[in-house]
């Protein structure tokens, strides 16, 4: 039987060894080796003392390393990396990782030390399923390191089916027996299905989807919706040298517009301009004629960069000669393929009218939230003029657009990128100096405070020099980034940002928490080196020592986080037998004084039944108790009283029942203490986590 459950060991590791090639992905034969030397040696000294056992097992651990590192290819130094540096190395390739010497012998060292494990509970057969574990550990193992190519059907069940029939033989008697058992158990296929689908619906909510193969070449199933447009407009202004981008031919219209934008933002989370888009093909037509108000341009618009792909309208698009994507609110217009340098796209669209045109419109609300309220008093004093406020809400926006203007320092060195919120409210408290960007962030946040609806919008701006005719080219130093208030139906953009940057500005004073980046610096000479120092610096030859040491500590930390994972079911297992013991002696130890007698001599037939005895069907109470005098030699008067006590119990109505259950209970107490006694640990704790007495084959039938 012994070398039959380690026969059932050794199959169960060649599975592993084989579905460990997925950590390569593809099928690495020298693992086999790793199976087969360790499950082979302990056959051989499967009925030799325990230390022979532990130490040949040692010796088949140290040969699987070295015969598998020199069977691909490694040389002498290479058989100890495996055990020391090969995990780290592992650890630290991606996937899938290459057939080295030093990483295929560190897969078969764990793969050998589970087999060995394996087999060593194996030989012990009062160990009956403990086998399984170092075999679960060993497929937690590969499925970790073999993650993207994602969890296979084939081995896991080539396990599964194994593992049955190793759980199959039983840890005494011959296998016959044990397969008559298993015949006679009709509730065995219920329980096989029950764990089939409990499983199964598990396995659907917690399964990891196979990651991305790097290697893979293959064209992605979707693309992000969008990038974030504010980074790109800055990546553009940062372009050197400039590049033309874009080349407008006027087709129909009187006047070329200055400013084309190509998104609009309005949500802002504290940290950046959020894209949050739903885009969705659309056709050619993006508004009606109805929904079209004031005039209306059309151009075509040439793209000289493959890399972009939306599309710069002077206001709300009208119709689009080409495969187009779009939001519902017509805030980007982005081209559904890549277009090729010299792509032509006819367009037309209204055009936004100015500040100027709308002073008599009326401005859209927005509720003022907690992000903003806090700007309220700032907004009301960058809008004072004279001393008094504007009467019109208009009236505030374009005297902050003039304070910003004219007040403010305009440095596109300014550090911080201004989309950070605390960033943006130092620049508008306290040092009034930032980037462009900061300025529109900055006056979209203030207007917000006034109950105004603002956003903010990336795109181009062309001098009114530059849109004079019928042709613009629009270029990398024309990307900007402006505020747009909305108006009655349209957006009107604002200018706070001053027209040129302020020369030799100081710069603003840098709090403690602020990181600016750091100038480079002239090299300067180091301090004079001290003794103490010297002798510090000569203690830097043991970072091999401490590097080892972490290393240690790392392999032990996963060590123990693989172990706890594979112990958390057998806890649970030995949580639920003890629940299950207590619960039946409380309900057998409480109600009427006759029931307590009965329950009492119950429990001690049962602890007798987890120690090894079996009881007959047909023996009376006297038979059993004298049955059970070789497990209980302390006790035997005691036993013979309970089973005295339950007799009379069941058969008559004797007097005050309730001292005879008293004294039950008592006798139930030198029982169980005279079961354990003189008894090793490890009989103690198996007889507490036996199941004999809750299984119905088994357990005392009293």
């Amino acid at each position: 039987m012994t070398q039959l459950r380690i026969g059932g060991v050794a199959a169960l590791s060649t599975i592993l060894a084989l579905w460990a090639g997925d950590v390569f992905d593809q099928l690495v034969w020298s693992l086999l080796v790793a199976a087969v030397i360790p499950s082979v040696t302990a056959l051989v000294v499967s009925h030799q003392r325990w230390f022979v056992r532990v130490a040949t097992g040692v010796v088949s651990i140290a040969l699987t390393a070295t015969i598998v590192v020199l069977i691909e290819g490694g040389g002498l130094d290479d058989i100890g990396t495996p055990f020391g540096p090969g995990l780290r190395r592992l650890l630290s390739t991606e996937w899938p990782s290459p057939v080295r010497p030093d990483l295929v012998g560190t897969v078969a060292v764990a793969i050998a030390l589970g087999a060995a494990l394996s087999a060593e509970f194996a030989s012990r057969r009062q160990l009956h399923l403990s086998p399984l574990a170092p075999i679960a550990a060993g497929a937690i193992f590969v499925i970790g390191f073999s993650a993207p190519r994602g969890v296979s059907w084939v081995w896991p069940t080539a396990l599964a089916v194994v593992a049955t029939a190793f759980a199959a033989i039983g840890p005494v008697g011959p296998l016959s027996d044990r397969v008559r058992v298993l015949r006679g158990e009709r509730r065995v296929l219920a329980v096989f299905a029950t764990v089939a689908v409990v499983t199964g619906l598990f396995a659907t909510f917690i399964s990891m989807s196979p990651r991305a193969d790097p290697r893979a070449t293959e064209d992605p199933d979707r693309t992000a919706a969008l990038l974030d447009p504010i980074e790109a407009t800055l990546a553009l202004q940062q372009l050197e040298p400039a590049a033309p981008l874009h080349v407008v031919e006027l087709t129909d219209g009187d006047e070329m517009p200055t400013r084309w934008r190509t998104a609009a933002l309005s949500d802002y989370n504290g940290r950046r301009w959020t894209p949050d888009l739903s885009l969705r093909p659309i056709g050619r037509r993006l508004a009606t004629p109805e929904a079209v108000a004031g005039p209306v341009v059309a151009a075509d618009i040439v793209f000289l960069d493959d890399d972009l792909q939306l599309v710069p309208l002077p206001g709300q698009p009208v119709t689009i000669d080409a495969a187009i994507e779009t939001d519902l609110d017509r805030t980007l217009v982005r081209l559904a393929e890549r277009p090729t340098e010299g792509t032509s796209v006819a367009i037309s669209s209204t055009v936004e009218p100015t500040l100027d045109d709308v002073t008599n419109g009326q401005i859209a609300t927005r509720e003022v939230d907690e992000s903003v309220s806090g700007l309220v008093d700032l907004a009301e004093g960058l809008a004072e003029v004279d001393g008094s406020l504007p009467a019109t809400v208009l009236g505030r926006l374009r005297a902050i657009e003039e304070a910003m203007r004219n007040d403010f320092i305009l440095d596109p060195d300014a550090s911080g990128g201004g989309l950070q919120r605390a960033l943006v409210d130092r620049f508008l408290r306290e040092t009034q100096q930032g980037n462009a960007e900061q300025f529109s962030t900055g006056f979209v946040l203030i207007a917000r405070s006034l109950g105004v609806d603002a956003r903010v919008a990336t795109g181009f701006v062309v001098e009114a020099s530059q849109a004079d005719g019928r042709s613009l080219t629009l270029g990398s130093t024309d990307a900007a980034i402006w505020p747009e208030v909305r108006i009655g139906g349209d957006w009107i953009a604002f200018d706070p940002v001053p027209a040129e940057p302020l020369a030799n500005a100081e710069p603003p004073p840098v709090e403690p928490n602020v990181q600016s980046p750091a100038a480079p610096q002239p090299p300067t000479a180091p301090p004079p080196e001290t003794a103490e120092e010297a002798i510090e610096q000569d203690g830097s030859e043991n970072d091999g020592v401490t590097t080892g040491v972490s290393d240690v500590v790392e392999i032990a930390t996963r060590v123990a986080a693989v172990s706890g994972i594979v112990l958390l079911p057998l806890l649970i297992v030995v949580m639920i037998i003890l629940g299950l013991k207590w619960r039946r002696r409380r309900r057998r130890l409480s109600g009427a004084p006759s029931e307590r007698i009965h329950g009492a001599w119950q429990e001690a037939t049962d602890h007798l039944v987890d120690a090894g005895l079996s009881i007959g069907a047909a023996m009376t109470n006297d038979e059993i108790a004298r049955a059970g005098r070789p497990h209980a030699p302390g006790a035997i008067r005691e036993l013979e009283r309970l089973a005295t006590l339950s007799t009379a119990v069941t058969f008559g109505d004797p007097a005050r029942p309730d001292l005879l259950a008293d004294d039950a209970s008592t006798c139930l107490d030198v029982v169980e203490e005279s079961v354990d006694t003189g008894r090793s640990l490890r009989f103690r704790m198996r007889r507490r986590l036996s199941v004999r007495s809750l299984r119905s084959m088994t357990r005392s039938p009293v």
